[in-house]
Formats: structure tokens, sequence, C-alpha cells
């Protein structure tokens, strides 16, 4: 009995999970037409790639914006895996003073709302003249995605034996050389999963992205706004640029599955 109830409630929460995504993918080979009738028309005979055809050729900005947020999420993942691993090995191993204040601080950071920041932010970067560039936007969201990654990390390097790093320092290797010779390699799975988490949250970011950039700079969220308008809604259109915009974040997630897994259990339970 127990068996079959936690099948069921896997069914529920599969259905609820994937429910939207279907409906998602369903509704973008849908005309504006029969979506807008009451109730609407779902027929096959009216599906059609046309919606796909319009936001990649006559709207092309949408691959402009593929493109955008493909480096500013790219960036954002680099910094924070190298800033990260090398701020939680500090974190794990070293003997940095303040060490449990530190991680709290870092922690603290995330429970800012995003309002409190954007304007300040926004003068700051002007004075810089960095608004609408790439760096303003990755530097940005380093502030949220750094200390999920930190803490990823953390967990990860204290559960790797330390005689590994005894090992290295009696061949003579310094804590810079331990930690990129011999920790980095065998923390790939934690890295991974870091590096994934980094690259989603930067990619689906809204809010700061709408702020700080004008016109040289356009990520996907922006993009599939811009298909809501004052009289109309494009919802064909806007459904077939979200599904074409999650593409890379699922063929990520199933490419690098088994790392991201592997990843964030180890790194939370040893942690």
């Amino acid at each position: 009995m127990g068996r079959w109830t936690t099948r069921f409630g896997l069914a529920v929460f599969v259905v609820l999970a994937l429910g939207p995504i279907a409906w998602g993918v369903v509704t973008s080979l849908m005309p504006t037409k029969a979506l807008t009738r009451s109730p609407p028309d779902l027929a096959l005979s009216n599906l059609t790639l046309s919606n796909y055809v319009e936001v990649l050729t006559t709207r092309g900005n949408l691959v402009d914006a593929l493109i955008d947020s493909a480096i500013v999420a790219t960036l954002t993942a680099s910094m924070s895996l190298a800033l990260g691993s090398a701020a939680a090995y500090a974190l794990a191993r070293l003997r940095v003073p303040g060490a449990n204040r530190i991680l709290l601080a870092v922690l603290a950071i995330q429970m800012f709302p995003g309002i409190v920041i954007a304007i300040p932010l926004f003068l700051v970067y002007s004075q810089l003249r960095i608004v609408d560039t790439y760096p303003a936007l990755a530097i940005t969201y380093l502030s949220f995605t750094l200390p999920v990654v930190i803490w990823i990390l953390k967990g990860f390097f204290e559960a790797i034996p330390p005689q590994l790093e005894r090992a290295a320092a009696v061949d003579g290797a310094s804590a810079f050389q331990t930690f990129r010779m011999v920790i980095l390699p065998i923390s790939l799975p934690a890295l991974f999963a870091a590096g994934i988490f980094a690259f989603i949250e930067a990619w689906n970011e809204f809010f700061f992205a709408i702020i700080l950039t004008r016109v040289q700079i356009k990520t996907v969220p922006m993009a599939i706004a811009e298909f809501s308008g004052q009289y109309q809604t494009l919802y064909g259109q806007m459904l077939a640029a979200a599904v074409l915009a999650s593409i890379p974040v699922v063929v990520l997630a199933i490419v690098f599955r088994r790392f991201i897994l592997q990843g964030f259990v180890e790194g939370a339970v040893k942690g």
C-alpha cells in the first residue's frame, strides 16, 4: 500500500511539474486567434510553426537576446566559480579569522530585496559608465549567485580527506598549488552543480536586466516580455520564444544531470 501511495504521489508531482511545460509547448504551436477564443480552439488542424518562424525571423531580436543571455550567464558562472571556489576552500580549510561571521554575512546578502539596491547600483554604474554592458549585469548577478556557490563548495571541500592535502604539502606544494592541482580536479561534480546553478540564475533573471540595460544589451526574459503590448499580447509568439529560451537550460540539465545531482547531494549532506 505504501509503495502504491508513493507512486501515486510521484505521478501527481510529475503531472503538476510537466503540465505547464506541455501546455506551453502545445500552445506555442497554435495561432494567436485560436488561443484568444473562449474557450481556446486547440484542434490539431490549427497546429503551425508560424510562431517559431516569426520570432526567429521577423522578430530577430530574440536571437540577439539568446546570444546576450549566453554571454552574461557564462560570464556570471565563470566568475562565481573562480571566486566562490577560492573563498569556499579558504573558509573550509584555512584558518580565516571570523570565518563563521563571514559565512553569515555572505548568506545575509541574499536577504536584501532587489529593489533596495537596484537604484543605487544604477547610479554607481552610471558614474562608472558601464550601464548597458555585459560586466554590469554579470557583476550584479554575482551578488546572488556567489553566496550559494560558496555554501555548496564549502560543504564539499570539508568532506575531502585532509590526508590528500598533507601529502601534497609533504611533496612541497603550496596551499594554492594544493587547491589547484589536488582539490579542484576531484571536485568536478560540485563545481558543475554550482556552475550550472549560477548559469541558470543569470539566464532567468529579469528585474535587474530591465533596470541596468537600455539598448545595447537585451536578455531573453526582456525579449519575451516585449511580446506583451498595450493593446495586444502575442501569446503564441511569446510561448514560442519561451520554449526556445528554455532549450539551452534543459540541454545543460540533461547533459550534466549526473554531475549536478552528485554535486548538490554531496555538497549538502557532507557539509
